[in-house]
């Protein structure tokens, strides 16, 4: 059976209250409804889907057994200004760069426990920021946030 589509990610933290602010008030998703689970936690919702879940930390040692392959998640968006305001005005350190070949920009940055977040720009504006002088291209060889 096929894959449908995205569900969510769930990342942890150690201040529940810090990270709902956070993805609320830097990337503009709405605290919503969650079953009521054992442990605390919060849905933030973009639209009526809950796209990042938020679990406090599971115990205070990280799980042997899990793998920190995982690098960041990424989401699509537009106003390359409004964020780069809203990032200046929290303070959040962050990175930008053109995608080379394509029409994509990234501004790379990190919640409050640490996970790395990527806007994606597409379009004109990317274009154009691409093209701004000092303009940075290829995150892959590091983001150094």
């Amino acid at each position: 059976m096929p894959i449908k589509g995205f569900a969510h990610i769930n990342v942890s933290t150690k201040d529940l209250e810090t990270s709902r602010r956070f993805y609320s008030q830097v990337l503009g998703l709405e605290d919503g409804p969650r079953p009521p689970f054992g442990r605390a936690g919060a849905w933030m919702y973009l639209g009526d889907q809950p796209i990042v879940h938020i679990s406090t930390a599971r115990s205070p040692e990280p799980n042997p057994a899990k793998t920190d392959a995982f690098d960041h998640f990424a989401l699509w968006t537009q106003d390359i200004n409004h964020y780069r305001q809203v990032l200046k005005e929290y303070s959040i350190k962050n990175v930008e760069f053109g995608v080379p070949d394509n029409d994509q920009y990234q501004i790379f940055f990190k919640d409050p426990d640490g996970m790395e977040i990527e806007l994606i720009f597409r379009g004109e504006e990317a274009r154009l920021a691409s093209q701004a002088d000092g303009a940075k291209t290829d995150a892959s060889f590091g983001r150094n946030l």
